[in-house]
């Protein structure tokens, strides 16, 4: 088994952490436990050195994300596995990502059916999962699994691209799939949540979905939204000048003029969109 390192972020999980971390114990082929303490007010950084982890502490509470980057940047091994520090995950299914991990560039804990479901959550994943089949033309089976491996060299060239919040782990999932790499599921069981109930807000975190379906089509595939918008002012200013034609007699207005210029100038927009998106991409290539 290819050495690795565990990393866990943690943020006021101190009334379970604990019992993470007896769980894991000393795993196999894992070098080091880095807990990543994001700004806890509760004893996590205090308990999880107890239990032989290292701990990274930031200043203040800076998002999953986040702490998930100053993990990785941490670590001192090519193969990483994230993993919640909530008592969600299981250390065989740990060990069952480990097991493949030194012959991927990311593994990912596809949750089973008999893992238990935040039903709360469940329409915001299936639409946000939705649009990432289309963006990466592949079907994904778990989009946001929080167990997970990648290889150090090859997600430390796209943490840049990584938000700070929620939405690391769907972002590392699309990069993945849409720059080539090698991505493999292996099956999970995640158990209840322990301790702090979900923070779901039906209208906030509605409206944090949209945005983050947004700005992933926007980084990973502009011309999914410019395209079809370029094609629907061309297709109006046809339909309309049709339409006039046959109603009134045959002649170019205005409004004919401003929607076909409108979708012209939407398609070169893209196409900008487009090549930014691929500098930004292959930045740390």
């Amino acid at each position: 088994m290819t050495e690795y390192t565990i990393i866990i972020p943690a943020y006021n999980e101190g009334h379970v952490l604990g019992r993470v971390l007896e769980e894991f114990g000393h795993p196999p082929g894992c070098r080091e436990i880095i807990v990543v303490d994001d700004g806890s007010t509760d004893r996590t950084a205090e308990i999880a050195r107890a239990h032989g982890a290292r701990v990274v502490v930031q200043p203040y509470n800076k998002g999953y994300g986040a702490a998930l980057k100053a993990g990785i940047e941490a670590a001192g091994t090519e193969i990483v596995i994230t993993c919640d520090g909530d008592g969600q995950h299981r250390l065989e299914d740990v060990l069952r990502v480990a097991a493949e991990a030194g012959r991927h560039d990311m593994v990912v804990g596809m949750r089973g059916r008999d893992s238990r479901k935040d039903w709360l959550r469940v329409p915001g994943k299936a639409i946000l999962g939705f649009f990432a089949n289309i963006l990466t033309r592949r079907r994904i089976p778990n989009l946001n699994s929080g167990l997970r491996s990648f290889r150090r060299s090859v997600i430390l060239r796209y943490l840049h691209l990584m938000p700070s919040g929620f939405s690391f782990s769907t972002t590392s999932t699309i990069a993945m799939f849409r720059m080539g790499y090698s991505v493999h599921y292996v099956p999970i069981r995640v158990e209840q949540r322990v301790g702090r109930r979900s923070t779901v807000r039906f209208l906030e975190d509605g409206f944090r979905t949209f945005m983050l379906i947004v700005n992933l089509t926007v980084l990973f595939n502009p011309m999914r939204v410019f395209l079809p918008l370029a094609g629907l002012f061309l297709l109006g200013s046809l339909v309309y000048f049709i339409l006039y034609s046959v109603t009134v007699r045959v002649h170019v207005t205005a409004s004919m003029v401003l929607l076909f210029v409108t979708g012209v100038l939407t398609f070169c927009l893209g196409i900008i969109c487009e090549q930014v998106s691929a500098i930004r991409r292959e930045l740390h290539h």
